[in-house]
């Protein structure tokens, strides 16, 4: 299980975005300190009373090069723009907790046609890079969008859940499957919901299911829900048919 450094964007007389009686700054505070809550030994927070962005302190940390750096914005725009994305330093390919990240925002707070973005203009991403630290900026969600702070606000557990379990971390996230473990398949707009909640929860609830068993898948023990495609095709039915058997026979022999 990785561990994680979380700094939280603005402060130090910095507010950052303001919209709708709260300020950027103190609500990504308030999310970095669920995300130590639930995440335990895992997660170390950067010094809440300094703005890391004006003070260059990324460029002086003092951490392990195997921490993960995560940090945590808002964006403000037209009250109508909406949706969470990653950023990550432009000269470097996404891993696969930048990818997950991005899965979880794209679904718990969509909006945006892009969730993952490259940049070479920003300082922290350059900064970390030059530190030789796996970094990227989360922007979780517009403060300025009713409905994005509603849920951000509402939601703040879940918002800090979602991103832990990203990098495994969380409960049952050292067990977590793979991507490439679980099968997906996509029932409408469902593989969206599947993306996130890949990340973001503990076990498969087949709702879906075309095989009409109903069954409960509880091995990988991260996924809530994963809708299932009606399969038209013989051949996708019997594929569905055969892991749900090598499941089950899996779990008798337990």
């Amino acid at each position: 299980m990785p561990r994680m450094l979380v700094i939280p964007g603005h402060g130090a007389g910095d507010p950052g975005a303001c919209a709708h009686g709260f300020s950027e700054a103190e609500r990504v505070r308030a999310l970095a300190s669920r995300m130590k809550a639930l995440g335990g030994d895992a997660v170390m927070l950067a010094d809440f009373s300094r703005n890391y962005y004006a003070d260059g302190g990324i460029s002086r940390l003092d951490i392990p090069r195997d921490f993960q750096i995560v940090e945590l914005h808002m964006d403000s725009g037209p009250a109508s723009a909406r949706g969470g994305h990653v950023v990550i330093n432009g000269r470097y390919a996404p891993d696969a907790y930048d990818r997950a990240i991005a899965s979880f925002l794209g679904w718990f707070m969509p909006g945006r046609a892009k969730t993952l973005v490259g940049r070479t203009d920003l300082a922290n991403p350059n900064r970390a890079a030059a530190r030789g630290y796996s970094y990227r900026l989360v922007e979780c969600g517009f403060i300025s969008n009713a409905g994005d702070l509603g849920r951000f606000n509402s939601e703040i557990d879940a918002l800090a859940a979602g991103i832990l379990a990203a990098f495994g971390i969380g409960e049952g996230g050292a067990d977590m499957a793979t991507a490439e473990e679980v099968w997906r398949y996509t029932y409408g707009d469902s593989d969206n919901c599947f993306n996130a909640l890949h990340y973001a929860s503990r076990e498969i609830l087949r709702r879906d299911d075309p095989t009409g068993r109903g069954y409960e898948l509880t091995t990988h023990e991260h996924v809530k829900w994963i809708a299932a495609e009606q399969a038209a095709q013989k051949e996708r039915l019997e594929r569905i048919e055969a892991k749900l058997d090598a499941l089950s026979e899996g779990a008798k022999t337990e």
